[in-house]
């Protein structure tokens, strides 16, 4: 709550504010942290939009007082939306604090956060960030995955001989295609290494092999050669 107080007091006295001279003139930034572990998603959305132009918006509302800015965070909440393998998902809020939070450069970070269960273990997750649409933005997203989860490809990177090419995982990038993050996932196999990790971690061809994995072939191994020796043996005393 100390953290909306202080946005209020900004939009009051919005010096400093980001604005028309500031680098990225004034454009929002919009970033999703996205989670995929025990059977659900957990979509964590951030915008970050320039003081000077919530103080505005405020203003023409006749708007002040901190509820102002956490009915502006929840204004956001529509615009991020999730499907699964084509089915929409029907996204439940999730608490987070501070809903809203002034930076030192002089933006309003908005924090809004939603899950919702898997419909399947294995398919195609999307995530669109659909806010301010008719305007530029900057995007960023980064992928969370349970140990259960390997992805066999997104929109975010892909592997080419077992290196990461092209990698945008958390990376800010100035272009529409932006608004949409996409990741297949399918489930671990056993031998695979079972780490919760980072989308590039638990992309397919930079999964490591489980550590577990390595004596448990080789015991495998060595109880089919005993189970070999013991049948041999058998039908050699027969004989």
């Amino acid at each position: 709550m100390t953290a909306v107080l202080l946005l209020s007091a900004a939009l009051a006295h919005p010096l400093g504010a980001a604005g028309a001279s500031d680098p990225n003139g004034g454009m929002p930034g919009q970033r999703i942290e996205v989670t995929v572990a025990d059977a659900e998603v957990r979509v964590d959305y951030y915008a970050e939009v320039a003081a000077l132009r919530l103080y505005k918006e405020a203003r023409e509302e006749g708007a002040s007082g901190p509820s102002w800015a956490l009915g502006r965070a929840e204004s956001l909440r529509g615009g991020v939306k999730a499907r699964w393998s084509g089915e929409t998902l029907a996204l439940s809020a999730v608490k987070v604090e501070p809903a809203a939070e002034l930076k030192p450069t002089g933006y309003v970070e908005f924090h809004i956060a939603s899950g919702a269960p898997l419909p399947s273990i294995a398919g195609t997750l999307e995530v669109r960030m659909d806010n301010f649409p008719d305007e530029p933005c900057y995007y960023a997203a980064s992928v969370r995955l349970g140990g259960e989860f390997v992805a066999t490809s997104t929109s975010l990177g892909r592997v080419l001989k077992g290196r990461l090419r092209d990698n945008l995982h958390g990376a800010w990038r100035r272009n529409e295609a932006g608004r949409v993050t996409t990741v297949a996932l399918r489930t671990v196999r056993p031998w695979e290494d079972q780490t919760p990790g980072p989308l590039p971690e638990r992309l397919e061809g930079l999964v490591d092999r489980s550590s577990e994995a390595v004596p448990a072939a080789i015991g495998t191994g060595f109880l089919v050669l005993l189970v070999a020796w013991v049948v041999r043996w058998r039908r050699r005393r027969r004989r």
